[in-house]
C-alpha cells in the first residue's frame, strides 16, 4: 500500500509539492519560501492533499478551495472538468504539462479508475533523482540533493 496521503486533489503528486519537499528536505530552502511570502517559516508546510490539517498551506490552494466549496474530492468529479471549461485547471494542466511533461487528465482518470496505487508508484519514480534516488520537485531541472541535472 502505498502513502495516499500524497494524491492530489488536482491530479498532482504531492510529494513533488515544493511545499512538502522544503518542510522535509531543507530548512534553509523552507525559509526562502517563507521570506518570499512573508510568513513564519512554521507555515511552510503540508502533509498532502489526503491529509491537509487545519494549518498546511494546502489549505490555500485554489484547487482545494473550489472543491471544498462544491464539496467535492477530486477536479474530475466537478462538471466544469468534464466540460474543460473551468479555466483555472485548464492553464494549470497546460503548465504542468509543458513543465514536466505529466497530464493531470491521465493522473485522474488513473484515480478515478480505481488505480491510485499504481499511480501513486509510477508517480515516485517519476519524481526520484535517477542519481542520487532522492526526491526531486515538479518542474525542477537539477536535483535539490546532488546537484546533477534532470532529465
Amino acid at each position: 500500500m502505498t502513502n495516499q496521503t500524497l494524491v492530489g486533489r488536482c491530479g498532482l503528486y504531492c510529494g513533488a509539492c515544493t511545499i512538502y519537499r522544503a518542510e522535509r528536505d531543507d530548512q534553509e530552502w523552507r525559509w526562502r519560501i517563507a521570506e518570499r511570502y512573508k510568513i513564519p517559516a512554521e507555515k511552510v508546510r503540508c502533509q498532502g492533499c489526503g491529509a491537509l490539517s487545519p494549518d498546511c498551506w494546502g489549505n490555500e490552494c485554489k484547487f482545494v478551495k473550489c472543491l471544498n466549496g462544491k464539496g467535492y474530492k477530486f477536479c474530475y468529479e466537478c462538471s466544469e472538468y468534464e466540460s474543460r471549461s473551468c479555466q483555472i485547471f485548464e492553464e494549470f494542466l497546460k503548465n504542468y504539462l509543458e513543465e514536466d511533461g505529466v497530464d493531470l487528465r491521465k493522473n485522474l482518470a488513473m484515480i478515478k479508475a480505481g488505480e491510485m496505487d499504481e499511480w501513486l508508484k509510477l508517480s515516485k519514480e517519476f519524481y526520484t533523482c535517477k542519481y542520487c534516488g532522492k526526491p526531486i520537485v515538479a518542474g525542477a531541472k537539477r536535483c535539490h540533493h546532488c546537484k546533477r541535472e534532470i532529465k
